[in-house]
């Protein structure tokens, strides 16, 4: 399976780009808010398209064993410190790919091949002590 696509101007959540996801343990990015074509592409291709019934809309999550670098519209590498948060959007191409669990469970998921941020939205941590009641 070597079918090549760009998915464009998609708005991007949950994004580990430089981090492994605690969950996952993989660097991963949900691709959100797909649209009816986009959805009826990937699940020809075996990919699970998943909906919540929240704000992300119809979504698959790309995972990676490597980090997924984000560049910018000149073709430059986001610098590492600028985190990459919900609701940024994004040219991402796309590659999907068969593979089989160490229990026999098998299935297409989307790899990201190139990330390239249209929108930044920056991840800013909040210092949530500020607004915490102390008792």
């Amino acid at each position: 399976m070597s079918e090549l696509f760009k998915l464009q101007n998609m708005e991007l959540y949950w994004p580990s780009l430089y981090e492994v996801n605690p969950t996952s343990q993989k660097y991963q990015v949900d691709i959100v808010n797909l649209n009816e074509k986009q959805i009826e592409k990937l699940e020809s291709l075996g990919i699970d398209v998943k909906s919540k019934d929240d704000e992300r809309g119809f979504f698959v999550t790309c995972k990676s064993k490597y980090e997924i670098v984000p560049y910018n519209t000149n073709g430059d590498e986001l610098e590492r410190s600028i985190k990459v948060g919900n609701g940024s959007r994004a040219d991402v191409l796309v590659k999907p790919y068969s593979w089989k669990g160490p229990t026999g469970n098998k299935g297409v998921s989307l790899g990201v091949t190139k990330l390239v941020i249209t929108d930044l939205n920056k991840y800013v941590k909040e210092d949530s002590d500020e607004d915490v009641e102390i008792l």
